[in-house]
């Protein structure tokens, strides 16, 4: 009797050996490259091209609505995206042209923006998550709050909120949706 007692103990503890050691070969496989690897450069690039080419925006921050021109080029041999904004002038502002460059960095793995403005403003920019639909970004300089989302609505549509900043004793938050021109 106390034989088959400890028969039946050992032969639990061989099925939970067993189990456990399928559990741990699984954990410890090695994941296929496709699913861990960051992407190179030239594939993260070549995922937005769509943004190539000049975009009408409409943006509210505040009580103020405008509308301004973007446009996304290759550039740097493509490992670049050059972006250029063309705002209009206001009854209380001048025009104002910014330029920044998109670009994918496989160490962070993540995108990085860096531009700089007519009116002397400059901005850096990385993302600290990205989707397919859906980025989100975190200003780096000239300091590191304010985060902003790119939504993504179709290759022909993408939306900005962010940053939100105090402006004449109010919070506000921009707001941009942007439409390819054909």
């Amino acid at each position: 009797m106390m034989q088959s007692g400890i028969r039946d103990r050992w032969d639990s503890l061989i099925r939970l050996d067993r189990k456990l050691l399928a559990a741990s070969a699984i954990v410890l496989l090695p994941m296929p490259s496709s699913i861990c690897a960051a992407p190179s450069v030239s594939e993260a690039m070549q995922s937005v091209q769509y943004l190539v080419g000049t975009w009408s925006c409409a943006h509210t921050v505040g009580d103020f609505s405008g509308t301004y021109v973007m446009s996304f080029a290759k550039g740097l041999d493509e490992r670049w995206l050059r972006q250029t904004w063309d705002f209009p002038a206001t009854a209380t502002e001048p025009a104002v042209h910014s330029e920044y460059f998109l670009g994918y960095d496989p160490r962070l793995p993540g995108w990085v923006r860096f531009g700089a403005h007519t009116n002397g403003q400059y901005y850096a920019m990385r993302t600290t998550s990205t989707g397919n639909e859906r980025w989100s970004w975190q200003y780096v300089l000239p300091g590191t709050s304010g985060s902003v989302t790119w939504t993504k609505k179709s290759d022909t549509e993408y939306a900005v909120d962010g940053p939100e900043y105090p402006q004449n004793g109010k919070l506000v938050t921009e707001h941009h949706l942007c439409k390819k021109l054909p």
